[in-house]
């Protein structure tokens, strides 16, 4: 039988993820296929590069919201005005990812690891298991809506 782990998206949620892959990790249970959505997407990449479950945790422990968004005035007024394709720079939450995750290509990955994700232009949604699609799916949407000419 395939044990898989379908991990969703939805911020700190991902706290209480950690702790549930930690209660699993402890019972034995493991998988053999991690699917993941936003939050959910880094878990289990954690978990797919084989990375120590202590430190995940550690992590949680420790993340801030600026860590992740790091938010700011001139930069969120440039979104605002179009001057800029993001309102918040993805550059805290590449940063994250750069420092923690094992491997940076799907390939790579110790268990199959499929990402889903949703793109805000046009809206579609997007499933990956490719290196270079990896690479897109870390990128934040555009913060500005679509526009129809």
């Amino acid at each position: 039988m395939t044990t898989a782990f379908v991990l969703s998206g939805g911020a700190n949620l991902g706290a209480a993820q950690a702790g549930t892959l930690a209660a699993l990790g402890e019972a034995g249970i493991r998988p053999d296929l991690i699917v993941g959505t936003s939050v959910g997407a880094v878990n289990g990449a954690w978990i797919a590069g084989e990375g120590d479950i202590e430190d995940l945790l550690d992590v949680w422990r420790d993340l801030r919201r600026s860590d992740v968004f790091p938010a700011g005035p001139v930069g969120g007024l440039l979104g605002f005005l179009g001057r800029s394709d993001h309102l918040v720079s993805d550059g805290g939450l590449r940063r994250l990812l750069r420092t923690h995750l094992r491997f940076s290509d799907l390939e790579d990955a110790a268990t199959p690891l499929h990402l889903a994700a949703r793109t805000c232009c046009p809206a579609r949604e997007s499933c990956s298991r490719g290196g270079t699609h990896w690479k897109l799916s870390w990128r934040a949407p555009p913060s500005r809506a679509c526009s129809r000419r």
